[in-house]
């Protein structure tokens, strides 16, 4: 668990974002929240939460933030990092499956579906 980071790429989601910090923090080394050029106060909700927190100044996209993200967790030492969609689509509470899948099989990436 300490191994993995939650990465959650915001913009404007102040209304959310917190739910989702929250219930990832458990589960993980560290949550890190990319405030992806948000006008609204999702950088410091997230932080109050639990979050780390890097802000992209100007809107960059989804993919520039889940870059800066995974960035972050290699130059800090983590082995893996989760990927969380900041408007509570996907359940952190499934994160342990998702640890359990990539330590039992070792995989290089695990990819999981909200579909029965």
């Amino acid at each position: 668990m300490d191994r993995i980071c939650a990465i959650i790429p915001a913009y404007n989601e102040e209304p959310r974002i917190a739910r989702v910090v929250v219930a990832a923090v458990p589960h993980c080394g560290a949550v890190l929240v990319v405030d992806d050029g948000s006008a609204d106060d999702t950088s410091g909700v997230a932080a109050r939460a639990g979050a780390r927190v890097i802000i992209h100044e100007m809107n960059r996209g989804k993919g520039r933030a889940l870059e800066t993200g995974l960035a972050w967790a290699r130059e800090n030492g983590f082995l893996a990092a989760v990927t969380l969609d900041a408007d509570g689509q996907h359940d952190p509470e499934e994160i342990p499956r998702f640890e359990a899948c990539f330590e039992s099989t070792g995989a290089d990436i695990v990819v999981g579906t909200r579909m029965p």
